[in-house]
């Protein structure tokens, strides 16, 4: 689902923040700035509660994704 959908840059992006990098240091590598990687991430975040939601996920699986 998520190789698919998601472009390099958003998929580098999610990866990176779930394995707890700072956005400063995700901006660096992607040779962007803080705001665009910020702006970047909230719309994955959304994107994959709004799929979670869609395939009957429950409120539960959706938060042990976004608690680490």
């Amino acid at each position: 689902m998520i190789r698919c959908e998601l472009t390099e840059q958003q998929h580098t992006a999610l990866l990176a923040e779930f394995k707890g990098m700072h956005q400063n240091e995700i901006a660096r590598r992607l040779g962007s700035n803080g705001n665009a990687v910020y702006k970047l991430a909230h719309d994955v975040r959304k994107w994959l509660k709004r799929g979670m939601k869609s395939a009957d996920h429950g409120a539960e699986a959706i938060y042990a994704v976004f608690a680490n």
